[in-house]
């Protein structure tokens, strides 16, 4: 998947976990720091879900990365910062796969340096697990991106109360 579908889940995976009300009244960084730290679980989890289907990458690389780097400044900075741990852990989770097993071999591609490249540790990196689509054929593709965009939209939608708190 496009960093821009992984980070547009880590939006629906901290305002799922964000119990807003309940957080405000314990006024407890234990509660925040252990709520984020489900979110960047569940944020690495839901990569893994997310690179196992069926996906096309309809976003160039390079705008991809643009674009999904500035979603994640954007939406922390717009967060009010009692929740900005809870944000920017599931962003995090969210993205923290690609980090470890994809950037070195990007960063040397678009640079010219020379890190070393391991073999991946997540399976869903791995030739056999991945749902990655070479044929040219992004019919399914499509359809599981919209799906994905409906269940985040239906999350924010239906938490809305807890998404209008986490916004300045």
């Amino acid at each position: 998947m496009n960093v821009l579908f992984h980070t547009t889940t880590a939006i629906g995976v901290a305002v799922l976990l964000t119990n807003t009300s309940q957080l405000e009244k314990s006024h407890s960084l234990i509660n925040r720091i252990t709520t984020g730290i489900v979110a960047f679980t569940v944020g690495v989890i839901s990569h893994g879900a997310l690179d196992y289907i069926p996906h096309c990458y309809p976003v160039n690389s390079k705008i991809d990365v643009a674009i999904g780097l500035a979603m994640i400044l954007v939406v922390t900075w717009l967060t009010h910062k009692r929740y900005q741990i809870i944000v920017g852990a599931s962003f995090l989770g969210c993205i923290f796969p690609d980090i470890v097993d994809l950037s070195p071999a990007i960063i040397n591609k678009q640079v010219g340096l020379h890190l070393p490249v391991l073999p991946k540790i997540f399976p869903w990196h791995w030739h056999a697990y991945s749902g990655s689509i070479y044929t040219g054929d992004c019919n399914v593709s499509t359809i599981n991106h919209l799906l994905l965009l409906v269940v985040i939209f239906s999350i924010c939608w239906y938490r809305q109360e807890d998404v209008k708190r986490m916004i300045r």
